[in-house]
């Protein structure tokens, strides 16, 4: 049982830095042409919420920033789910000042 476990918390690790290389390009793309489709940026922005680890947490972040220059009440809107379903990162982010 131990080794099913650890194969499929590794499966889902490796899911999850796929999920991270191939959001991390939409991401890029969308920042360095300035790209300002809403449906666009709220799709990806969804799609990353379900990245699961530090790396997603500040690409989501990221995007965020980037968002707010787009649509400033929508990325707020987007920032408030996040401080509520994801407050303990959230607060350990809030704790640390982390620049972005």
């Amino acid at each position: 049982m131990d080794n099913y476990l650890k194969s499929l918390a590794n499966g889902l690790i490796n899911c999850y830095e796929e999920a991270y290389n191939i959001y991390k390009n939409d991401v890029d793309t969308i920042i360095n042409n300035k790209i300002d489709d809403i449906n666009y940026i709220e799709r990806t922005l969804d799609y990353i919420f379900s990245i699961y680890t530090e790396k997603g947490f500040y690409l989501y972040l990221k995007l965020l920033l980037y968002y707010r220059t787009v649509n400033y009440d929508n990325a707020i809107k987007y920032l408030e789910f996040l401080k509520e379903e994801r407050a303990e990162e959230y607060n350990d982010f809030v704790k640390k000042k982390v620049k972005l």
